[in-house]
């Protein structure tokens, strides 16, 4: 089953990303909003490159799994509304450069192997899954309490994850096509993980004191 073949491949990947500097600033609540912001703006640029080609695309497999209540681009949308007033400084830039990259390569895919897109999906659908757990650290890292601006890491869903688990199973059932989705499923992981080494960079002033 493909979902059992993901979560054992991937598993390497899982154990880099909470190990990266942004993800353990997440966790010890000393991340800067910047870099919150930084994330929230890449994941955009990603999210709605997917999303659209997942949602235009006529491929059987794809429109067996995907679905619009898996849409996260609007909860984003909410988020960044409401720090429309923090600026991009040159670190959150860098991940911005790592989203676009990504978004090409989102979709290049989608006339070559546009099942590939699943294995993609899987990565940020999966994403939210964490950031359930990540969510009561960002609220008291930035005193959102009342919620707003947490639309998107409070997004995961136990039983639309386990909805999309049984559609992925049911639809990719081909070796050929589980290979594309394995591989994608790497290319997203090593993105995100590009997109967190961008914002976990130091500072110029912090890494290079009395410049």
């Amino acid at each position: 089953m493909i979902m059992k073949r993901l979560r054992a491949e991937t598993r390497a990947w899982h154990d880099a990303l909470e190990a990266t500097p942004f993800s353990l600033e997440l966790l010890s609540r000393t991340l800067l909003l910047g870099r919150y912001v930084g994330q929230l703006r890449a994941y955009r640029i990603i999210l709605d490159t997917l999303e659209t080609r997942l949602a235009d695309s006529d491929d059987p497999i794809v429109t067996a799994v995907w679905r619009s209540d898996l849409a996260k681009v609007p909860l984003l949308e909410q988020d960044l509304e409401f720090f429309d007033t923090v600026p991009a400084d040159a670190i959150a830039a860098t991940a911005i450069t790592v989203a676009d990259r990504f978004a090409a390569v989102i979709s290049d895919c989608v006339t070559k192997d546009p099942v590939s897109l699943l294995g993609f999906l899987y990565v940020m659908e999966g994403s939210t899954m964490g950031g359930l757990e990540l969510t009561p650290h960002v609220r008291a890292t930035f005193g959102l309490a009342d919620g707003r601006g947490l639309t998107y890491y409070s997004s995961g869903d136990r039983q639309r994850w386990t909805a999309f688990a049984t559609r992925m199973d049911e639809a990719v059932v081909d070796e050929p096509l589980q290979q594309l989705v394995l591989a994608a499923a790497d290319k997203g992981y090593r993105a995100i993980a590009d997109t967190l080494a961008a914002l976990s960079r130091p500072d110029r002033e912090e890494s290079t004191p009395g410049e």
